[in-house]
């Protein structure tokens, strides 16, 4: 079996999309699947940085992003032009929504219908003029995008993966993609990665901690305004924010942090590796993600399994984990803050939630997502 993977829209940071691939590509390669993974420079480091050994085809050499949607043009040409043997039965796979990975993919599925092409979908972006932030040019970009690449993969993807019953139910009734089609598999952890990587004495720095792409989407300033309640009842609470952004983003950030005078009560650490990123989990004592659109991130596995309360907003992907997180009403900033200082204050309410979670995220293994995928890639074969 081959599979040519396009991982064409690597930016910056890794996305969870982007670790889902990486390993599940992992257990392909140990069933004998010969893996080329079509990207850029930037993508092709940091697929080996995570221990993905394949061979690559690269479309772009940059080793800094100045203009997105300059840099997404010139991948997807680089991509379509490219003289890749794709024998009939191989596999295709567009590891996101974005239009570098998916147009290649359909493209070369159209030239041969017997190609098998598994595509990806996380979340839909919501209306741009209701996203949170100010970058609206951007955000209907993104949209607009998305539609194009949602109507591609309608008409020519196999399979669709996704990782939620929510999303699943939306793409059959909005977009009319039959059942069949599509499979919702919640993504993994590797928990000996964790284990290696956790201290052995943990102790707690950070009342909590964040960690994500740092994006007004993901309520990151929400955070910090819900972080100044928690201060006038805690007032030596820590935070700890961690993730990549733009400038723009961090000097945002720490100009918010400064007015609120939280100098000395929020760190922001900007980019983590894995393993400082799993330090900072089992250095922490909560999880706070309050973000305004997600599938189900994979950082609420790896926190839970850290032994740590995941304290978010609810969103309606979250309803098939819904009894093993603390969710509040979107946007409801006090809210945020009170389960926070209730937590903080009720060590016996946030160990049983920690112990919960644990027992979930341990059942949550890359090996077991891989095998339903690979098994329902066999049977198209």
């Amino acid at each position: 079996m081959k599979l040519v993977a396009f991982l064409n829209s690597y930016t910056e940071g890794i996305s969870g999309g982007d670790v889902r691939f990486i390993e599940i590509a992992k257990r392909f390669a140990r069933k004998n699947v010969e893996i080329w993974v079509v990207t850029s420079k930037l993508g092709k480091e940091v697929c080996e940085e995570h221990g993905l050994k394949v061979k690559y085809v690269l479309t772009t050499f940059e080793d800094k992003i100045n203009n997105v949607i300059y840099t997404y043009l010139r991948r997807i040409i680089c991509a379509i032009f490219l003289k890749l043997e794709i024998e009939n039965n191989a596999i295709l796979w567009s590891t996101s929504d974005f239009l570098p990975d998916v147009l290649p993919a359909f493209l070369f599925k159209r030239r041969n219908s017997r190609i098998i092409w598994i595509a990806s979908i996380y979340h839909l972006i919501p209306d741009p003029f209701k996203r949170p932030g100010h970058l609206k040019l951007s955000n209907a970009l993104s949209y607009v995008g998305q539609q194009v690449s949602l109507l591609m993969i309608r008409r020519r993807a196999d399979l669709i993966q996704t990782e939620t019953h929510f999303l699943k139910n939306k793409l059959i009734k909005e977009y009319k993609i039959p059942p069949e089609r599509i499979i919702a598999i919640q993504s993994g952890i590797n928990t000996k990665v964790i284990d290696d990587a956790s201290p052995n004495n943990k102790k707690k720095i950070y009342d909590a901690c964040f960690l994500a792409r740092l994006h007004p989407s993901k309520g990151i300033f929400d955070l910090i305004k819900a972080w100044k309640y928690v201060c006038e009842h805690k007032k030596d609470a820590k935070l700890a924010i961690a993730g990549s952004g733009s400038i723009e983003i961090f000097n945002e950030l720490k100009s918010i942090v400064k007015s609120l005078g939280l100098e000395s009560n929020v760190s922001i650490l900007g980019f983590l590796s894995e393993e400082d990123k799993y330090k900072l989990l089992s250095s922490s004592k909560l999880y706070v993600l309050p973000s305004y659109e997600e599938g189900i991130p994979i950082t609420f596995y790896e926190a839970m399994y850290c032994g740590l309360p995941v304290v978010t907003y609810y969103l309606p992907t979250y309803g098939e984990i819904r009894s093993y997180i603390v969710s509040v009403p979107l946007g409801d900033v006090k809210k945020l803050a009170e389960e926070i200082i209730r937590l903080l204050g009720d060590e016996d309410s946030a160990r049983k939630l920690a112990e919960k979670g644990r027992e979930f995220a341990e059942e949550r293994t890359w090996d077991k997502v891989a095998e339903c995928i690979i098994s329902q890639l066999e049977k198209l074969v």
